[in-house]
């Protein structure tokens, strides 16, 4: 038996100190990753615009941004369970989560010297350039988003979640902090923008997002009626994580059609489609509501919960708490995709300021309780040794 012991741990260290191959491979995944963004950064830095100077370095700046939230995609995409997380691992997604906020921080820069050069520019060179700005905007937006959902699914896909807890939960609070400082910097870029543009269109989309508030109200009311106890809690959170990612590939649907509108339409946006758009991040808000709860049952019933379904129960949790982030994401997504459509930003410039506050708000919220239950998830597989 002692024998066994020692032959077990042996085994356990050896495959710590000794990465697998798919362990290795995401590694130099992620390292490509930080290299490409470092490289993105380096070219923001070394923009001047001037009255000659406006689209170009920003639309390569935008098509460098796109290619990167593309391999960041393709890298997510190609993650498969059981995954090994390391110190190297983590040290590459804190260091890609670190980098996004100085991605931000250059456009907040940019905008900045649009807005300067708007007063002495011409008018279609500031026009594009406002454009192509809202869109880097935008891109850099969906990279933070992307590499915040890459390191929550290499936390769900994690065998090892109990060697590397506190590790793990450090990086779930740094890559947290900066997705929120780079949302801060792209509403002042996008601020800055809306203080420089005046034209005028006509609307679309408020049926699509009615209809998603409608739905997520009613699974927010759903969740909110589940009682969990120790005998059921695995099938419950089962079926609730399978009806957050259901719901989640509406909204996924849904941001897809704004995107494909996006890059051949304008739209006009007026009070009835940015409150729909407010109105989708409140139904979030309901959605994690119903999760706190949970989290807070969940840390009651612990002691009195077989360690098989508490496994299964806290990987649901961790799961849907996943989809819901992705949720908050596609949804901020949406509106700076529906802001750069926009031909009457002008005439509606405080209405939608106040909109990316409250969206920026709420989805703050959601990312809040997201962490407190991935953290408690994490807290208890280790206790539990599960």
């Amino acid at each position: 038996m002692k024998k066994n012991i020692i032959i077990a741990l042996f085994m356990a260290v050896s495959l710590w100190l000794h990465p697998t191959d798919s362990q290795a491979a995401l590694l130099d995944d992620l390292n490509g990753l930080v290299s490409q963004t470092q490289a993105l950064d380096t070219q923001l830095q070394n923009i001047t615009l001037t009255g000659t100077s406006v689209c170009g370095p920003l639309v390569a700046a935008n098509q460098a941004a796109r290619d990167l939230v593309n391999n960041i995609t393709q890298i997510d995409q190609g993650l498969a369970a059981p995954l090994q997380v390391d110190v190297d691992i983590l040290t590459a997604l804190n260091q890609l989560a670190a980098l996004t906020p100085s991605l931000a921080g250059e456009n907040l820069r940019l905008s900045v010297d649009l807005q300067t050069l708007s007063q002495t520019g011409q008018a279609i060179t500031i026009k594009d350039g406002i454009v192509a700005m809202l869109q880097l905007s935008d891109d850099i937006g969906t990279m933070a988003d992307r590499i915040g959902e890459m390191a929550d699914k290499i936390l769900v896909m994690s065998d090892n979640i109990g060697l590397m807890a506190d590790r793990i939960i450090a990086t779930q609070e740094i890559q947290n902090e900066n997705i929120q400082l780079t949302q801060q910097s792209i509403l002042q870029t996008q601020t800055n923008m809306l203080t420089v543009t005046s034209l005028v269109e006509t609307s679309t989309n408020d049926l699509t997002l009615n209809q998603l508030v409608i739905e997520g109200n009613l699974l927010a009311a759903k969740m909110a009626a589940v009682i969990l106890n120790p005998f059921t809690m695995k099938t419950q959170l089962a079926t609730v994580a399978t009806d957050i990612h259901t719901f989640l590939a509406k909204v996924t649907t849904a941001y897809g059609t704004i995107a494909q509108q996006s890059a051949t339409s304008t739209m006009y946006i007026n009070t009835t489609s940015l409150t729909s758009l407010v109105n989708v991040s409140i139904m979030l808000t309901s959605l994690t509501t119903a999760v706190d709860g949970y989290v807070i049952a969940i840390d009651a019933l612990k002691n009195i919960t077989s360690s098989t379904s508490l496994s299964a129960s806290l990987k649901s949790m961790l799961q849907l708490s996943a989809d819901i982030g992705v949720m908050a994401n596609r949804i901020l997504e949406m509106a700076d995709l529906i802001l750069a459509m926009a031909d009457n930003i002008g005439m509606e410039a405080d209405q939608i300021l106040v909109t990316q506050q409250l969206q920026n708000a709420n989805v703050a919220t959601v990312h809040a309780s997201i962490l407190a239950a991935q953290d408690l998830a994490i807290t208890i597989i280790v206790a539990r040794n599960l």
